[in-house]
């Protein structure tokens, strides 16, 4: 499925997105991601051992939302998309980090993202609910 140009300028808008995954025992679990969007795909990076990824090993089908809320509910925005999920090999690895550092600099020293311990994880969209 192919991203429209409006659905990528929003989503890179976006600072944060929730990600939903499901274990292999049916428990759904959502947490929000800082998601980087590239070529179409969706990239974020974790915990190796989070429960996320742990929940993708299992069930590489994920859930995630983009959205704008305001109280007044004037402007209310958002994007889900269902996508299947992948673990990106080294060599990705290290070309997706340059990018999320770029993104969001600050995972640089916060949070460095090592092949030892991290993983970055390719979100491949392939069916889209928008609403505005």
């Amino acid at each position: 499925m192919k991203l429209s140009r409006s659905d990528t300028a929003f989503l890179k808008s976006q600072g944060v997105a929730r990600l939903a995954t499901v274990s292999s025992g049916g428990t759904l679990h959502n947490i929000p991601v800082c998601p980087l969007a590239d070529g179409g795909k969706l990239y974020f990076a974790s915990e190796a051992n989070a429960r996320k990824m742990k929940n993708l090993r299992a069930n590489p089908r994920a859930t995630i939302v983009f959205d704008v809320y305001r109280d007044s509910w004037k402007g209310l925005c958002g994007l889900m998309l269902v996508c299947t999920a992948r673990i990106v090999d080294e060599a990705e690895f290290k070309k997706i980090r340059r990018k999320l550092y770029k993104q969001y600099p600050k995972y640089a020293s916060a949070a460095p993202l090592g092949p030892e311990d991290s993983v970055i994880v390719e979100l491949t969209p392939q069916n889209k609910f928008g609403w505005a």
